[in-house]
């Protein structure tokens, strides 16, 4: 006689009497939500030590010249943003987009440099493929072809970034097994595991690194042009970040940046 009927009874049970032994366990509630909070803490803690051991190994594979580049191209968008805030400008509605859009980069791209910088590959490449959807909706706005509610197509991204695209897709996607394995997983000699902290891959960052940095050097050369339309009257107020570039294009020649971002670094 089938007996699956009494046995699920049976296990129903026993699970209820586990309940409700745990239950009568953590009856202390207040207890036990300090003890979460000190835990919590504590983990929060390490994992920000962690972030900064990874930090410190990304810089050093960055190397000096191309972190004083973004830093440099930080004052020089800064300098755009903030020295006409509130003034208007000879705006229309294309520009006006533009402008949202160059904001929307400024806005979160300490966070994206953060991510790369501290090994959430994953999480980054999602920013970056929005990143590049970002500057590629600023391209197709400046040819009339842009259309509401679409997603931009990068085959009217600026050189070299779209044919990144793929890649950051597939990553944010979680889609290619292979990707997942290369980023999350530790080899233990008779097998793979995956990590609960994140894994520092030098030409992983480095790679993703380079995109972030040709992104917003794309974008800084939008923000200008866009300036000397919304302000036409007084062209100087481009000076400025102008001559950061040229500082700039300097120090991505001493770093090699050019050929460096057109590697690839499949897993």
């Amino acid at each position: 006689m089938p007996a699956n009927g009494f046995c699920k009874k049976e296990q129903s049970k026993k699970q209820l009497k586990k309940f409700k032994r745990l239950e009568k366990y953590l009856e202390d509630t207040e207890s036990l939500k300090n003890k979460g909070i000190r835990g919590g803490n504590t983990i929060s803690s390490s994992w920000k030590i962690q972030a900064q051991e990874i930090r410190n190994k990304s810089e050093k594979a960055y190397g000096n010249f191309l972190i004083e580049a973004r830093l440099l191209m930080i004052t020089a968008l800064a300098d755009l943003q903030i020295i006409r805030a509130g003034i208007p400008g000879k705006t229309n509605e294309k520009l006006g987009e533009i402008l949202q859009l160059t904001t929307i980069f400024w806005q979160g791209q300490f966070c994206t440099e953060q991510m790369i910088a501290e090994g959430q590959y994953i999480k980054a490449s999602a920013v970056i493929k929005q990143d590049i959807e970002i500057i590629t909706r600023i391209a197709e706005i400046k040819k009339g072809i842009a259309k509401n509610g679409k997603t931009p197509n990068v085959k009217h991204a600026p050189s070299m970034l779209n044919l990144h695209y793929g890649d950051m897709n597939d990553i944010a996607h979680v889609s290619k097994s292979a990707w997942l394995d290369t980023l999350t997983s530790i080899d233990k000699g008779t097998f793979r595991a995956v990590s609960i902290q994140p894994i520092f891959h030098e030409g992983i960052s480095k790679n993703l690194y380079g995109i972030y940095l040709s992104i917003f050097y794309n974008i800084l050369l939008e923000e200008i042009e866009l300036f000397q339309q919304l302000y036409p009257d007084d062209t100087d107020i481009v000076l400025p970040a102008c001559k950061l570039l040229k500082l700039v294009d300097e120090l991505f020649a001493k770093s090699g940046f050019t050929s460096n971002l057109s590697e690839s670094n499949q897993p």
